[in-house]
């Protein structure tokens, strides 16, 4: 058995750090912004996902996304901005994310067991090397993945099949007997169902004790924590 993760959204938590930069943004520069700061955070947040995503995809380099946004949000506002000052407005917005960035009070549980356990674990991450290595970094986590795939190291992004084939290569792992954990239906779950692993859905709106079962070949469960993430490993593992 080999457990692989995905990291932003279920195992680290940048919610907190993503709020506190688009609310720098917003205070510093409210004179030129015509939404309220509720709108304001739902549209940065809406634009953000979509320049990664197009990042993901092969449209834009990483440093291009992250000043995409910004860009973006800018304009919405009327706001027509040269790249130095796009720079300085994200700028502005990352050193206000970093402070934020931490893990989920139930992450370091599930990795410590399963290391006690002698399970393997790996990690299939789409981003950029710098940024997720620098999260890794952040919360001493690379000592638990042997291996560590990130997208702009490999040159393909989940959806693509292709980045679970390679990480089970790497840790000369079987998809049968593997099992992958992560919160995007659409990036996560259903590549990794697709191409035959059995997965675990993080859904973190349902209640922290909830275990759905939706299949068991390849098995498929929706949980509310990795609390019960957990319990379905430990039943499994053989």
């Amino acid at each position: 058995m080999t457990v692989f993760f995905d990291l932003d959204r279920t195992l680290m938590d940048f919610e907190i750090g993503e709020d506190m930069g688009i609310k720098a943004v917003f205070d510093t520069y409210n004179d030129e912004i015509k939404m309220d700061y509720p709108e304001f955070r739902l549209k940065w947040k809406e634009t953000a996902q979509k320049a990664f995503d197009e990042y993901s995809a092969g449209l834009h380099t990483f440093d291009e996304q992250r000043h995409l946004r910004v860009k973006r949000m800018f304009e919405m506002n009327g706001s027509i901005l040269d790249e130095k000052e796009l720079e300085k407005r994200f700028q502005l917005y990352w050193s206000n994310y970093e402070k934020g960035v931490t893990l989920f009070p139930d992450t370091r549980g599930i990795l410590d067991n399963l290391k006690n356990h002698n399970i393997p674990t790996g990690l299939i991450s789409n981003g950029d090397p710098s940024n997720q290595y620098w999260k890794l970094n952040k919360e001493n986590l690379k000592e638990y993945f042997d291996p560590i795939i990130i997208s702009g190291e490999v040159g393909v992004s989940k959806p693509d099949l292709h980045i679970f084939e390679i990480a089970l290569e790497r840790a000369a792992a079987s998809k049968e007997s593997s099992w992958y954990i992560g919160d995007s239906p659409v990036h996560d779950i259903e590549p990794a169902l697709k191409f035959g692993m059995n997965v675990i859905y993080l859904n973190r709106k349902l209640d922290g004790d909830a275990l759905i079962c939706h299949q068991e070949k390849p098995a498929y469960f929706e949980v509310g924590s990795l609390n019960k993430a957990w319990k379905i490993i430990e039943d499994n593992r053989k």
